[in-house]
């Protein structure tokens, strides 16, 4: 049977045009994404920074606890005039801001070293699952997400940013700092606090606690609904600038590494015009986010600006009648600030928290694409071929992703030593049956064995050339270092690139450098400096001459007589360096011998 499609429901989720997934699997994948890295091998680091991240966090509280004391004291002081105390107080805060200071500089060195080793996991964690069973390439074949290296790049650098109001970990630690910070100042409330009586269908019913408690706790909970009313839109406008930003950067990247056509074929402005319309959808999103941020911080800055006023006009007429100080009136006024502070921290990290709901949702949806495993209708059995086959293909069908029939081929077993050419019309299947080969197409049905004997290397028409110096790239798979520079420079000489023997360890961007056909060349030194027993060509000399093209195919034959070879060419002639054919028509495949095989 078929395997279905790949799911692509995220892609379409991010995109607003499918509803998003129950709360629930959302929190515990947050929660699995969180709790991972704490139960990892690193999680000795992992526990001692987070419980001394926390501890100072906590010590933050009690400095804003001394610095409350310290101000009920030095405005009483004042109201008193007793000179006699200022130089000690204000000596004493001076050891408090110290203190402070000293706690906020040990809290960052620790929360940017807790991130970045929690990143560094991270990262590794999600690039193993992202490179095992080619799911890198499986996921751009089928087009599952859009950008999955932005993903890893910057929404796990976002997601582990320990700080408060930004990370999920410093949001909890938060929560916890804020309830002790609440208890603490609380307390502080009560001592300026008068009884709050509601009269109830006749009755004076007294509320525990005092007036500016319950206040700020109604204040709090209005503000709190009012506030996550306003900043319902950031998210999502906030998950969408994320995705077209990395667009709009993919597609800027995609110009600079295709300068040259762009440059030959005068298409500057079309992909001008593209790079315009990617543009739009930033510019967009970003009027879009603009008026969602201003009302959140517009319903933001008024909340907290009158919250310093309120506890004003609840004591300042104590004070009139005497009842209190003028130093319990200003500790009341922090107190109270302090209090509901605590109690709005929700309404205060809902940016933060906004940003991260949109990055765990990016990358819940790169976890979906990584797990989506389809089930492989073509199965892959590398080193099960019988001795003497190199490979042997059995009742294949070759299906697009979407189904749709392609190539079938009843058997095809290519013997140890033997010269096979695919040859068909563009779009018969040819590369497809290549890939098939190498177990990078699992869409169809039958089986394909390999040979576990000896060294295979798939060429294809476009080199993959490493960033890096120009011998590196030539000894790839292998490091440059394994290699003496007199092989390279012999090699550059045989394939007719004796031009660049004297710029091998120059680090230059060889991809853009060198000219398709020299890049072929490259590969043909490759092919010759690894000796493969098993080599399979996609068109690997398509941007050759027909010299050149006839040098390759006669440098491998001479350097590696025995080798299996396996390739697609569309030039007759050099059909005649092989042994055997497989033609490729109407969706079905015919193979036969090739009688003036050179």
């Amino acid at each position: 049977m078929m395997p279905a499609p790949a799911n692509v429901e995220e892609t379409r989720r991010e995109a607003g045009l499918r509803s998003t997934q129950p709360a629930r699997e959302r929190f515990a994948h947050a929660w699995r994404l969180t709790t991972r890295y704490y139960v990892s091998e690193d999680w000795k680091a992992a526990w001692l920074l987070l419980i001394l991240y926390a501890a100072l966090s906590f010590g933050t509280v009690y400095t804003f606890i001394l610095l409350n004391q310290w101000q009920r004291a030095f405005f009483d002081s004042i109201e008193q005039r007793q000179s006699s105390l200022f130089v000690t107080l204000i000596f004493t805060f001076l050891m408090i801001s110290g203190f402070q200071v000293a706690v906020i500089v040990v809290n960052n060195l620790v929360s940017w070293t807790l991130s970045m080793r929690w990143r560094n996991w991270l990262t590794d964690w999600y690039m193993d699952r992202w490179f095992a069973h080619d799911r890198f390439y499986e996921i751009e074949r089928l087009r599952m997400i859009d950008n999955p290296d932005q993903r890893i790049a910057e929404d796990i650098k976002n997601f582990t940013l320990v700080t408060q109001g930004n990370s999920l970990v410093g949001i909890a630690i938060g929560i916890i700092s804020s309830l002790i910070s609440a208890v603490s100042f609380g307390y502080i409330l009560l001592q300026a606090s008068s009884a709050l009586v509601i009269p109830i269908a006749g009755y004076q019913v007294s509320l525990p606690g005092g007036d500016l408690i319950w206040v700020s706790i109604g204040y709090v909970l209005f503000g709190s609904v009012v506030i996550t009313w306003i900043g319902r839109p950031y998210i999502r406008r906030r998950m969408r600038e994320q995705h077209y930003e990395a667009d709009f950067r993919s597609n800027l990247i995609h110009v600079r590494r295709n300068g040259e056509q762009i440059a030959f074929s005068r298409t500057q402005d079309m992909e001008r015009r593209g790079l315009r319309v990617s543009f739009a959808n930033i510019r967009r999103n970003w009027y879009r986010l603009m008026w969602a941020n201003i009302g959140l911080s517009a319903g933001s800055s008024i909340y907290e600006r009158v919250m310093t006023v309120i506890p004003l006009f609840l004591t300042v007429p104590r004070f009139f009648a005497g009842l209190i100080s003028f130093g319990q009136v200003m500790a009341a006024r922090d107190a109270f600030t302090q209090f509901s502070s605590s109690l709005s921290y929700f309404v205060q990290v809902y940016p933060g928290l906004a940003v991260q709901i949109a990055n765990i949702n990016r990358l819940k949806a790169l976890d979906d694409s990584i797990d989506n495993e389809r089930p492989r209708g073509i199965a892959f059995l590398p080193g099960e071929a019988d001795e003497g086959i190199a490979i042997h293909v059995k009742d294949l069908e070759l299906r697009r992703p979407n189904g749709e029939p392609l190539l079938a081929l009843a058997e095809w077993k290519v013997r140890d030593g033997e010269r096979w050419v695919i040859e068909g019309p563009s779009g018969a299947g040819k590369t497809t049956l290549l890939r098939a080969i190498a177990g990078l197409w699992p869409d169809g049905a039958g089986s394909v064995a390999m040979t576990g004997n000896g060294i295979a290397m798939l060429v294809p028409q476009r080199l993959y050339l490493p960033l890096g110096s120009l011998k590196n790239a030539i000894c790839f798979p292998d490091h440059a270092e394994d290699h003496d520079d007199e092989t390279i420079a012999a090699l550059l000489e045989q394939v007719r690139l004796g031009t660049h023997a004297d710029d091998m360890h120059q680090v230059r961007m060889w991809q853009d450098e060198l000219s398709p056909g020299e890049q072929q060349r490259v590969a043909l030194a490759r092919i010759l400096l690894q000796r493969p027993t098993l080599l399979v060509l996609d068109e690997a000399t398509s941007a050759l001459d027909a010299d050149n093209a006839a040098h390759f195919y006669e440098a491998v034959r001479a350097a590696m007589p025995d080798a299996t070879i396996v390739s697609v060419v569309h030039n007759e002639k050099l059909a005649a360096y092989h042994t055997h054919r497989v033609q490729l028509h109407d969706g079905h495949a015919t193979t036969s011998m090739i009688e003036a095989a050179v």
